[in-house]
Order: C-alpha cells, then structure tokens, then sequence
C-alpha cells in the first residue's frame, strides 16, 4: 500500500499553498510520494506563470470621467433619514 492511499490527493487549495512555498509538512510529503498530486500541481504552477506573463492592460486617463458621466444616481424620495 503506497503512502497515497492513506491521506487524501491535495485540494486546490493545498497546491495553491504549495505554489508559494506554504505547503505544510504532510502535504509536501504527499506531494513528494504522489505522481498524480506532483502532475497536477506543476501544471497549476506553469498555469499561473504564463498567466504572469500575459501584459496588464489599464484603462486610458480620464475612462473612468466618462463612464460617471452616463451613471445616474437615484435621489431618495419621500423624507427618508439615515
């Protein structure tokens, strides 16, 4: 019986912690006896790099003026006190 069947594969969580060197004691040695866990943690972490490197996009100066200009606030009717 292999060290997997014994504690649970990592949740998505775990391997997040994993990814920033969080994982605890028990998950590493999950991690270091469990192929699949290993697999899929590695494709989570190549994941998030290319994601990294994807470029950031913003909004140009004065966007967030324009869209204000078209939002309408409702004025409470009635004598409403806070």
């Amino acid at each position: 019986m292999t060290h997997e069947h014994f504690h649970p594969h990592l949740t998505p969580d775990e391997i997040e912690l994993w990814a920033q060197g969080l994982l605890g004691a028990a998950g590493a040695l999950h991690l270091a006896e469990c192929r699949d866990c290993l697999a899929h943690a590695e494709r989570e972490r190549k994941l998030v790099l290319e994601l990294a490197r994807l470029p950031r996009f913003a909004p140009e100066f004065g966007f967030d003026d324009r869209v204000m200009t078209h939002v309408r606030v409702p004025t409470p009717s009635g004598d409403f006190r806070a």
